[in-house]
């Protein structure tokens, strides 16, 4: 059977389209979701009670339920080094049962910490140097500062990092009796800086 000229050309014409539809790259999908934060914005929160006269645990700073919030929030950028300073201010009075007396000085610690809130949920690894605690601008002799996810067991501060300086109640690794509670206590503020690396 002889094909016409036109069939011949509109054959020529399909066979090209059909190869050029079959050379044509389909770029690959990304998983949004798979990808760590490279910047990501995390509070970073003081938990401390201490002792004065009549009590040995007067919470001074908490999560605003306990205690006043004592936090800050803070930018940290992966692989990036980011300096992070925390206050906690004596307050005038405190309660002894029913009754408010003046606080003159917080005499020592019975729970000082600081969790970075949620930054596991953000970064895959976190680092804490540089630590230093200063009491009224003197600095505080620091034996061990215990680091760590402690709270894994529990779901609200699963992914939360700390730094624990003193735990008088600490039973999840980071239990640091080792250092001396008295030397916290001051009479005006309590300063921890530290510098964070998230990856």
């Amino acid at each position: 059977m002889r094909i016409s000229k036109v069939a011949k050309k509109s054959m020529a014409v399909a066979m090209a389209m059909a190869v050029a539809v079959g050379s044509v790259a389909v770029a690959p999908t990304k998983d949004a979701s798979a990808a760590k934060a490279k910047s990501k914005k995390v509070n970073a929160r003081v938990y401390f009670a201490g002792n004065a006269k009549g009590t040995d645990c007067l919470w001074i700073a908490g999560d605003g339920k306990t205690a006043k919030a004592v936090s800050k929030n803070v930018t940290l950028k992966k692989g990036k080094k980011t300096k992070v300073t925390l206050t906690i201010k004596k307050p005038a009075k405190y309660k002894v049962g029913s009754k408010s007396k003046k606080l003159k000085k917080v005499t020592g610690a019975t729970v000082c910490t600081v969790d970075l809130v949620n930054v596991l949920g953000s970064f895959k690894k976190v680092k804490c140097s540089g630590i230093t605690v200063k009491a009224d601008g003197k600095k505080v002799k620091v034996k061990k500062v215990y680091q760590g996810s402690f709270e894994k067991n529990k779901p609200a501060s699963k992914n939360n990092w700390r730094l624990s300086f003193y735990n008088k109640w600490g039973n999840q690794g980071d239990n640091s009796k080792t250092n001396n509670a008295k030397a916290f206590a001051f009479k005006k503020k309590l300063t921890i800086s530290f510098t964070v690396v998230a990856k």
